[in-house]
Formats: structure tokens, sequence, C-alpha cells
């Protein structure tokens, strides 16, 4: 099993990757903003969303600016597209203030 990094850097990319990969995701994030991090799409046939989790900087406990991880489980061959958007959970994907997309190709495994 292989790790694969992901941030914002890889907007609009495609990685290759195996079933039994882990795909992690890290993006900027205020969560006192109320905007947070949320999964809009992915392709089930190949991905499954295995974990959310917020991480803040070394030193601060709450309130300020960090990294949402999202991470997602390689669970078939194919092409599989990752969308999210950054908003407020009470309001929809067309208030995004930000998305990111990704497209993960997996490899028959071996």
């Amino acid at each position: 099993m292989a790790e694969i990094s992901l941030g914002q850097q890889d907007a609009g990319g495609t990685r290759s990757a195996r079933p039994g990969d882990l795909v992690r995701i890290h993006l900027e994030e205020t969560p006192a903003s109320g905007f947070r991090w949320q999964v809009e799409e992915f392709d089930q046939n190949v991905l499954e969303p295995a974990g959310d989790r917020f991480l803040p900087p070394p030193g601060v406990e709450r309130g300020g600016r960090g990294r949402r991880e999202l991470r997602f489980s390689v669970v078939g061959a194919g092409r599989g597209r990752v969308r999210l958007t950054l908003r407020r959970p009470w309001q929809g994907v067309e208030a995004a203030a930000r998305r990111y997309e990704t497209t993960i190709e997996a490899a028959p495994g071996s």
C-alpha cells in the first residue's frame, strides 16, 4: 500500500494509484469562519472515503487556520474524480468560496 499526498498545487491534475493505496488531500481551512471543505463528488467504483480531520498548526488549539485532511482508499481500478468545495455546511454548493478537483487513475492491482 502506498500513500499519495495531494495539496492545492495538485488541483486539476491526475495521479496514478493502485487498489489498496491511500490518497490524502490536504487543504488550508479556517473552521472558525464557518467554511469547511466538503466532499461533493467521488467515483465509488474507484474510491471510498477513509476519514476526515482538521490539523491545527503546532501550538494552536482553537480558532486558527490549519489544514483539512480528507482521506480516500483506492478500492478499484479505473479513473476516479474527486470534487471538493470550501463552503459553509448550511449553504449550497453554489455558495462555495473555493473548489478543488483531482483525478485518480487506478491501475489494476498486482
